[in-house]
């Protein structure tokens, strides 16, 4: 399975999922970080960032917008 393929059913559920999650996974499933950039650009992959009360980036998250 290619990473593009592997990402999409990753984040199928439209839930939104840890940045560094997602990345720990795809790792594991033996993905290279240059890979998961290109399949996450691919797909379009939307991101989401929770900021704390002081205003920094709390969490970095990714999700696919369901259609």
């Amino acid at each position: 399975m290619d990473c593009k393929t592997w990402l999409r059913e990753y984040l199928a559920d439209g839930l939104l999922h840890l940045c560094d999650e997602v990345r720990q996974a795809a790792k594991k499933a033996g993905y290279s970080r240059g890979e998961l950039k290109q399949a996450r650009k691919k797909l379009d992959v939307k991101t989401f960032h929770q900021f704390d009360e002081l205003g920094d980036t709390g969490n970095h998250f990714w999700y696919l917008e369901v259609r």
